[in-house]
């Protein structure tokens, strides 16, 4: 069997895949396919959809969206959406409203505890309002880059007895409270920051390796020319930009409230693969990969998929 393995290198983090006993490549590494690459351009974010899937002008705006509203539950034309579609319930209540709601008492009861949790979390000051945006960002004090989750997690470390652990219910709760006061806020990953960009690219090389008994990579079912567009098992695979703005999500078809590294997981077990726990350092590296493809568009959230 195939088997995704990451591991951490002197420097980037390295994907081997179990091909064959003894198969490496000229310079040790071990032998890996790849999905053949689409050009990316970071700078652009959610527009580097232009020339990529062109679906962006079916989901970049409000006004796009309800321009195609007569597509939604049609198979054939529903994919161009991206799903967008679904962030515009402001009337229908569903779960990912109530774990705001959740999130935030949890966050008042971690604050009572140790109110160091809320300036921790506001990094270092009071305003809250728009900090999700710029995440996933580095942190000189703990030496990487960090996610919104990570985040969390640290901060409620600081709390006697306390453990928030990413994946972790409360986790997804106190996140989704916090990315909802960003909601409208576009994206703004810091790709000028070296160690950003550097994880980006890390990501991005995990992004078209293939892996498990599939052999399968996210590129195969998330660029042109692959399964996107086309339905697989039920579903069709839409453009990946834009995608990380509803992350935590509730995700209707296995009834949770889901973090983007979660979904990371839940695809790798569908490729049959080994899935790695949220937080570990090839996740975080695929989501900063992720959101910099969002840079530019208003965080969703709450939203449902």
């Amino acid at each position: 069997m195939n088997r995704i393995h990451f591991a951490c290198v002197a420097s980037p983090i390295v994907l081997a895949i179990g091909v064959a006993a003894g198969t490496a490549s000229a310079d040790g590494e071990p032998y890996r396919e790849t999905y053949p690459h689409a050009q990316i351009d970071p700078a652009r974010g959610f527009e580097g959809d232009v020339g990529f899937s062109d679906t962006i002008q079916y989901w970049r705006s409000e006004q796009a969206l309800q321009r195609h509203a007569g597509w939604v539950g049609d198979p054939e034309q529903q994919w161009r959406l991206n799903w967008k579609f679904m962030d515009l319930d402001r009337v229908d209540l569903h779960p990912g409203h109530f774990a705001v709601d959740t999130g935030a008492a949890r966050a008042t009861a971690l604050a009572r505890r140790d109110p160091r949790f809320l300036s921790c979390l506001g990094e270092g000051g009071e305003k809250l309002a728009g900090l999700a945006a710029s995440y996933p960002k580095y942190d000189a004090a703990l030496g990487r880059v960090v996610t919104v989750e990570d985040r969390i997690e640290s901060c409620a470390a600081a709390a006697p007895g306390e453990k928030v652990p990413q994946g972790s219910v409360a986790n997804n709760e106190i996140s989704v409270w916090f990315k909802s006061l960003s909601a409208g806020t576009p994206i703004r990953v810091d790709i000028g920051d070296a160690r950003v960009m550097a994880a980006y690219r890390r990501g991005e090389t995990l992004f078209y390796a293939k892996t498990g008994q599939l052999n399968f990579a996210c590129a195969s079912c998330h660029v042109p020319g692959s399964i996107m567009g086309h339905r697989l098992r039920g579903e069709t695979p839409t453009t990946p930009f834009a995608d990380a703005a509803h992350y935590p999500t509730y995700r209707t078809p296995v009834s949770m409230l889901e973090s983007i590294q979660q979904r990371f997981a839940r695809c790798h077990g569908q490729m049959r693969t080994q899935a790695l726990a949220p937080g570990d350092p090839a996740y975080v590296d695929l989501e900063v990969f992720m959101t910099v493809l969002s840079n530019g568009y208003p965080m969703s959230v709450p939203s449902a998929r």
